[in-house]
């Protein structure tokens, strides 16, 4: 576990301030709605749920968990599939029909 300062909403790489990464899973405490209420529009003119985190991270003790393992960006087409696509051949009773229909339509 590590104690988390700060988060910045996507970084360029040569920006970011370290080599952890946000995956979108949080367990947030209840603040977090004040702390939503309080945060104006940032990117895209939209409330990013980040800028509430680094002012609930400000006030309340944060923290966020190292694992080992491969996170998707879902929030674009080719991320969701490949997401989908790899939980699926994951999965011992799906991997082999998958595997197959994944031959099928690559032949044409």
């Amino acid at each position: 576990m590590v104690r988390v300062d700060s988060l910045v909403e996507k970084p360029h790489l040569a920006d970011a301030p370290s080599r952890l990464g946000i995956v979108g899973r949080y367990i947030l405490t209840p603040e977090i709605f004040e702390m939503i209420e309080q945060t104006p529009p940032g990117k895209g003119r939209e409330i990013q749920i980040t800028d509430a985190m680094i002012r609930l991270a400000q006030s309340n003790p944060f923290y966020g968990l190292k694992f080992a393992g491969r996170s998707f960006d879902c929030g674009s087409k080719i991320g969701f599939l490949s997401a989908n696509v790899a939980y699926a051949l994951d999965r011992p009773d799906i991997a082999p029909a998958l595997r197959d229909e994944i031959r099928r339509l690559l032949e044409g």
